[in-house]
């Protein structure tokens, strides 16, 4: 081949790879609708844990993702979107005021477990994204805030159980 051809058929790729890159065939998450909430809304969670969450998994398990230039080709394209996609759907952290309180025990239950076994970021993420890898203490602060958290809303979910919705007086006058 000479270099004529060879410089046709990579521009022929490309091009190719670009038009190809407008399909999707997992869905498109890079379509947000409305205003994108803050991270982990309604929840109590310290501005060092929420810094981690929101710039180490963020890109994932948000609304906020920030797509590199690669991102834009397919089929590079098509496995991003499919796994933001099911990052999204295991948890979205900008959906968190939705969750239900049993919902947001169990994606806190997830997270301390993924977090303390070294699972998230998943090994093929940080490949490309090193930066993304959560220290031994990164990972005790989000582990221990999950669990503080989910203690806190199962209290909350207790105490809220107690109180009658309906008053004493109105059941028995």
């Amino acid at each position: 081949m000479n270099v004529q051809r060879i410089g046709f058929v990579c521009g022929a790729l490309f091009v190719g790879s670009v038009a190809l890159s407008a399909i999707h065939p997992w869905g498109n998450p890079r379509e947000t609708t409305g205003i994108n909430p803050p991270l982990l809304e309604n929840s109590e969670i310290p501005t060092e844990v929420h810094s981690i969450l929101e710039t180490k998994c963020g890109d994932c398990h948000s609304e906020r993702t920030r797509y590199p230039v690669y991102s834009r080709l397919a089929p590079v394209s098509w496995m991003l979107d499919r796994d933001v996609q099911m990052a999204r759907r295991a948890l979205n952290m900008s959906r968190w005021r939705d969750y239900s309180t049993v919902d947001r025990i169990s994606a806190l239950t997830k997270i301390a477990s993924e977090v303390h076994n070294d699972q998230m970021p998943p090994r093929r993420y940080l490949l490309i994204h090193p930066l993304a890898h959560l220290s031994p203490a990164e990972q005790q602060r989000v582990y221990d805030w999950a669990r503080s958290e989910r203690k806190r809303l199962r209290a909350d979910s207790s105490n809220s159980s107690d109180q009658p919705s309906v008053p004493f007086e109105a059941i028995h006058p």
